[in-house]
């Protein structure tokens, strides 16, 4: 009887590890996924509520948002609310009791994406000032963009904000310092100096300058011209010693010989001889 009863009873060990196994296998289910949705998180009055949150902001109120986020179709919205929701939650700190109201509203309508991704950011992720309706919109049109989707897909690769790559430097293929007397020749030829460019903008007016004095020195090695001879003026007669007798001028004469007198006096005779 007492061997049946040994045979009957199980190995020392046995029973503590069949419960420890069967805790393993029920441990996922009793444990979700964060990432996963099975039911939509988003609700259908998304939209009002950030519409009643716009119509109390100043829109041109400044927050950050994201710059340089990478760009993944899975990943892009899920990151973008992940933000979003960290900047509305300092607003509150620092808003009224009204407005507080309606962050805390459009707050409680993202704050699903806080149990997937992780909030602490990436050293290489940057940020911009924008006004916050521009950020509200984003906001709306990311969770109208998830909605139908979030049922569907399992967001665990977006625990991780990831950056864009940054762009990568060109590699120089110049050869060493060390180098470069066997192989100088090959290089291509150097940089004109900040000294030629200031020569070369200074040679207009160098010319100029040249030219200006080799015409101030032509004017001076040009004889003066020679004055015009003056016109020869006709004489008048002079009076004679009783020129109370003679009180009138004598005639001008031209080529012709003729006489022509005072514009104002009746024509004259012509004497015989001219003065």
């Amino acid at each position: 009887m007492e061997a049946g009863a040994d045979e009957g009873r199980a190995p020392d060990g046995m029973g503590a590890a069949a419960p420890a196994s069967l805790l393993l296998l029920l441990l996922p289910q009793v444990l979700p996924d964060p990432c996963s949705f099975p039911d939509s998180p988003i609700s259908s009055t998304f939209a009002k509520t950030i519409s009643t949150l716009l119509d109390f902001m100043l829109w041109d109120y400044p927050v950050d948002v994201p710059e340089n986020l990478r760009v993944d179709e899975q990943c892009w919205a899920l990151w973008h609310l992940a933000l979003a929701k960290e900047t509305l939650g300092r607003l509150k700190l620092v808003a009224g009791s009204e407005l507080q109201e309606l962050l805390e509203a459009v707050y409680t309508e993202i704050n699903f994406v806080g149990q997937c991704v992780n909030q602490s950011f990436p050293g290489c992720l940057r940020f911009r000032k924008a006004n916050i309706s521009h950020l509200l919109l984003e906001v709306s049109s990311h969770l109208g963009a998830l909605q139908p989707l979030i049922t569907q897909r399992n967001f665990r690769p977006c625990q991780q904000y990831r950056c864009q790559p940054e762009p990568s430097l060109p590699v120089s293929t110049l050869p060493a310092p060390s180098s470069l007397g066997a192989l100088g020749g090959t290089l291509g030829p150097p940089r004109p100096s900040s000294l030629l460019l200031l020569m070369l903008g200074a040679l207009p007016v160098a010319l100029l300058l040249i030219l200006a004095a080799a015409w101030r020195w032509k004017q001076r090695r040009t004889p003066p011209r020679a004055p015009r001879p003056a016109a020869p003026q006709v004489g008048l007669a002079q009076p004679s010693a009783g020129g109370a007798s003679q009180g009138h001028r004598q005639p001008l004469t031209t080529r012709e010989g003729r006489g022509r007198g005072p514009p104002d006096s009746a024509p004259q005779e012509v004497p015989g001889r001219l003065l």
